[in-house]
Parts: C-alpha cells; structure tokens; sequence
C-alpha cells in the first residue's frame, strides 16, 4: 500500500514572514517557485561574466525608458516569487518601493543558466508564460546560444527563437537596441 505524501506549500506572504522572522540566512539565496522554497545554484565565474556584460548592454538604455534590476524578486502569482538574473521593468517613480514588481510591469526578463538550464527552461519559463510575461531570454551557456520566448499563454510560449554566436538579437520592447550574442557569451 502507497502513503501520498502532501508537502507544505507556502505564500508569498508567508514567505516574506519566514525571512523577516530570520529562518533564512543572511547570505541563503533562495526563492519561492510554485509554492516551494527553493535553494539557488552557486553562480559560477562564467555566469557572473554573462551578468555582468548583460548589465553594461542595458545601461546604455535611456534611463527614462526601463529601470534595469538584477537579481530582485518578481511577484508572479501568490504561490510564485523568483529572483531573475535581470529585468527590465516599466519606469516608475518610486522604484517599486511599496511592492515587488508583477508580470504587467515586465519588458523583458533574463535568465542566464549553466548548471540550472533544465530548471529554468522547464519550470521558471512556463511559470513565465503563464504570468503573462511578453517576453524572456534564457543565456543558455552549457549550449552556448541564448533562447528566445514570446507570445505568452497558459500553455506556454507560443515563439521560441535560438540565436548563437555572430548573431544579434532585439527585445520586443526597444527594438532598435540590439544585443550582441558574442558579446555577453564572451
């Protein structure tokens, strides 16, 4: 005879209690996917290198057109409260001070994965999906090329575009500001 086991699964609000309570370290990265509180991959020197140089492309976006945040909490739903590697959020005057920024505020959001692709790509991209995010970009370093995904629906991304070394690609949101995929592979 099989027992199903039930798991615990916690709120953005009970989550944010945990931390300000001090269950988590000072130093613990962690984030709440699907209602589970998850540990956070070490961040290799090669993707610190990808981060960085995805970092200097968007700051040469105007300042008045996105507000460029790395590594910061996006509220997807009340179960679901990732940190991406980068986002680019819709300006607005109190640099989301009162609240973590939710899918409508997103232009784009980046992941660059190593160790993580299977998660992000299976997991983290349809949570995206569907929370109505328009569009993200998964740096798929073990592959070297970087996905693509748009046109969000409960299903999925219905658009996924690879692009690779000698390539450049745009986001949806400024598409006149093209990223070199050499450039942030390094």
């Amino acid at each position: 005879m099989s027992v199903e086991m039930k798991r615990r699964l916690f709120t953005v609000q009970e989550y944010h209690l945990m931390n300000e309570a001090g269950v988590f370290g000072e130093n613990e990265r962690v984030e709440l996917i699907e209602g589970e509180i998850l540990q956070m991959a070490a961040i290799s020197p090669r993707h610190a290198s990808c981060l960085r140089r995805l970092i200097r492309q968007f700051r040469q976006l105007p300042e008045e057109s996105a507000i460029l945040d790395v590594q910061n909490p996006i509220q997807l739903t009340e179960k679901t409260e990732p940190q991406p590697d980068v986002v680019l959020l819709q300006p607005r005057a109190d640099y989301y001070e009162t609240a973590h920024p939710v899918p409508s505020e997103v232009l784009l959001l980046v992941e660059v994965s190593d160790s993580t692709v299977d998660f992000d790509r299976d997991v983290k991209v349809p949570n995206y999906s569907r929370s109505g995010i328009q569009e993200v970009w998964l740096w798929d370093l073990e592959a070297n090329c970087l996905e693509v995904y748009r046109q969000p629906s409960q299903n999925g991304y219905s658009l996924m575009l690879k692009f690779w070394r000698y390539q450049q690609v745009a986001p949806l949101a400024f598409p006149e500001f093209e990223v070199s995929v050499d450039f942030i592979l390094g």
